[in-house]
């Protein structure tokens, strides 16, 4: 086990940078990611829903967003109500397991429900998937060391633009440069937060692309 962290301290003194930084760690919230990336691979891979109307899709992703993002944050307010965990914001390794194994269950429902009832494309299965291993390393990983949820759910974005290149669904060079951007972004707001350690962002980062890429390369085997 690793020791505990207390608050972050961030590694700036501009309250300017502060408030903008946590502005921003909303924003690319880790539980906002895969409904995100889900909505632009509808916009970006048109050619794979020619079976999907909109109104299908609007469905669809609104019980996704239950899945992954309302149901998670309700069982987080749950937690910190009843004590469970010390923060909502689970700067502390044992706040973090709670969260990431109610998320586990909820994400691998959601893989499996959406699996089962609809015919939906296989970037969308990539990602579901992806997502799931994800949160899986995090909550392993998190007994010895601590992770960035934030780089390791923005890193979702360039995971799964490689894989729609890999899907000969679009080129790659523009959306991959803006998705390591963002990738980029998310990771020094949360070094300037003092959130965590370069070590900690960039195993985040690995595990969100390793984890996209894993399951881009099963499913289509």
């Amino acid at each position: 086990m690793y020791p505990s962290n207390d608050k972050p301290i961030p590694r700036t003194r501009s309250k300017t940078l502060i408030i903008l930084s946590r502005i921003a760690s909303f924003i690319f919230q880790p539980l906002f990611m895969t409904a995100l990336m889900a909505f632009a691979i509808y916009k970006l891979a048109p050619d794979d829903f020619s079976n999907f109307s909109f109104q299908e899709f609007k469905k669809w992703f609104e019980q996704l967003l239950l899945y992954t993002v309302v149901l998670p944050f309700l069982l987080i307010l749950v937690f910190r109500v009843s004590g469970l965990i010390s923060n909502a914001r689970m700067h502390q390794p044992k706040d973090r397991i709670p969260p990431l194994l109610a998320t586990i269950v909820l994400y691998l429902l959601a893989y499996k429900f959406f699996n089962s009832h609809y015919n939906f494309p296989l970037l969308f299965k990539i990602l579901l998937l992806g997502s799931c291993c994800s949160i899986v390393l995090i909550f392993v990983v998190n007994f010895f060391y601590k992770v960035s949820v934030h780089t390791a759910a923005a890193a979702i974005v360039p995971g799964i633009c490689i894989a729609l290149a890999l899907n000969e669904s679009l080129g790659i060079t523009l959306p991959l440069t803006l998705a390591l951007v963002i990738a980029m972004v998310v990771g020094i707001i949360r070094w300037l937060l003092g959130a965590h350690t370069v070590g900690q962002i960039l195993l985040g980062y690995a595990i969100g692309i390793l984890t996209q890429l894993g399951a881009y390369f099963y499913l289509n085997t």
